[in-house]
């Protein structure tokens, strides 16, 4: 019993620390509806949803798997972004852009 308790207790404390130590990940898909470099939010339509996520200097940036600057963030684009939230900020950390799509 003792034991029973001990393990579950390592394992509380182990969660609760690995998850308090990281940002979690995920991921949004769509067509890109528009950049603005003055802020640096992409926004991207997915159906009746839009999210819009913030590109920081660390975000990476591919158009057809080869590395990329913002200038290939152009609207009517399919795209998907790999994020992590910052509060209530979406900050992307991945950005994939795969050619046009008929709008």
């Amino acid at each position: 019993m003792k034991k029973l308790l001990l393990i579950v207790c390592a394992l509380a404390i182990a969660t609760a620390s690995f998850a308090a130590s990281g940002k979690v990940k995920s991921s949004y898909s769509g067509i890109i509806e528009k950049y603005d470099a003055a802020t640096k939010t992409l926004t991207v339509k997915h159906g009746d949803k839009q999210g819009e996520f913030v590109i920081t200097d660390t975000s990476e940036v591919l158009q057809n798997k080869v590395k990329a600057d913002t200038s290939a963030l152009t609207a009517g684009q399919k795209v998907e972004v790999e994020f992590v939230l910052d509060g209530p900020k979406k900050m992307a950390q991945k950005v994939k852009v795969s050619g046009t799509t008929s709008k």
